[in-house]
């Protein structure tokens, strides 16, 4: 059974027992969020320090997405910022039952736990996120500069040429006349 396509609200509510990053004063840690191809921000929480607490709510349209990816990073004045670590948020539940409420390991990058982060998925269903049917060419070439997203022209086997468009799909590409040749 396909999942529904659809609006999530993602709440950032609190992280817990987060590995100090700094050596004085309190960490302020912020979290980058992506889902699919959109990837937001969060605010800073200013001496946040290992216990910060952001309740913040982020929109996400998704189609096929399976999980959303966190990475918390320590705000840093005079350095780069420090990666804390990156919790990983599966949506499976959410979109069935419309609610989810997670507290998420936060790993680092050698694979050791750093924290819990706690997050709100509410799942809206929206069909008219989700294509109906093939794009007709030109309105996939709109899409697709709208977007600024790119595509490209892969031969098939057999030889003929098909444009790789967004997500993996394949279409038939029109290939520009050739000249006959003369003999």
């Amino acid at each position: 059974m396909a999942l529904d396509a659809g609006t999530l609200s993602l709440t950032l509510e609190y992280a817990k027992d987060l590995k100090d990053m700094d050596w004085f004063g309190k960490m302020d840690p912020y979290a980058i969020i992506k889902c699919g191809t959109q990837t937001v921000r969060s605010e800073t929480a200013t001496d946040g320090g290992r216990n910060p607490v952001w309740t913040q709510t982020f929109d996400f349209n998704i189609m096929n997405e399976n999980t959303i990816e966190i990475s918390i990073f320590d705000a840093d004045i005079l350095t780069k910022d420090d990666m804390i670590g990156i919790a990983t948020i599966g949506l499976a539940k959410a979109r069935e039952q419309r609610i989810d409420k997670i507290e998420a390991p936060v790993m680092t990058k050698q694979n050791k736990q750093c924290g819990f982060l706690h997050v709100t998925l509410n799942f809206k269903s929206n069909q008219s996120l989700k294509p109906t049917g093939p794009l007709h060419p030109m309105m996939l070439h709109q899409m697709m500069m709208q977007q600024q997203v790119h595509c490209g022209y892969a031969p098939m086997p057999g030889g003929a040429p098909v444009m790789m468009v967004p997500g993996g799909y394949a279409m038939p590409a029109q290939q520009p006349a050739r000249p006959a040749p003369q003999h």
